[in-house]
């Protein structure tokens, strides 16, 4: 089951982690994809800031992407539950990492020394280089995990801080979960 890029969910607090939850499914399992097309995709990305590639995406782009995608979500869902993330998931990140900060452009401007992907830059790059924004982000120790899926947030909130990704998609579910459990052990 597949549906529209639009399921993604834009409350996860940065672009990289919106691009990590076009996942649809309830679980963990992360066997289904929001979008069905590359074309879904690129629109998915533009809505985030991405620019678009001038042609529309190859299989093995499409393949790259996911790769990405499922190895910078197994890191970083295990750094959200306190764990050291994967060695054969650090090393593929750490190779990303390099190969497009090879081909990136260095900018000086008021925010200070940043990169950005080359003229030419490839989604792929966009999104590793966002990828080290995110990591390098202050608010990357708020980073959290879906105690119901496997999307991924920043944690705003005082407090106990959030549990879901969002109530739409998640809380309400937990919670009418936990109302029918009760009742059915009142019972």
């Amino acid at each position: 089951m597949t549906t529209s890029a639009t399921r993604a969910d834009p409350g996860a607090g940065h672009p990289f982690l919106v691009f990590l939850n076009t996942v649809t499914d309830d679980g963990k399992s992360r066997r289904h994809n929001s979008f069905e097309t590359g074309a879904e995709v690129i629109a998915l990305l533009e809505a985030e800031g991405f620019a678009a590639p001038p042609t529309p995406l190859t299989q093995e782009q499409m393949h790259n992407l996911l790769t990405l995608r499922e190895t910078a979500y197994a890191a970083l869902s295990a750094v959200a539950a306190g764990r050291a993330p994967g060695r054969e998931d650090a090393l593929y990140l750490t190779q990303a990492l390099k190969a497009a900060y090879q081909e990136a452009e260095l900018r000086i401007d008021t925010d200070g020394l940043t990169f950005a992907p080359s003229p030419l830059g490839r989604l792929y790059e966009q999104l590793v280089l966002s990828m080290h924004d995110l990591l390098r982000s202050r608010e990357f120790a708020r980073l959290r995990e879906c105690r119901r899926c496997s999307h991924l947030f920043f944690d705003k909130g005082r407090g106990v801080g959030r549990r879901w990704c969002s109530m739409a998609r998640c809380g309400n579910r937990a919670k009418a979960e936990t109302f029918r459990a009760r009742h059915r052990d009142a019972a």
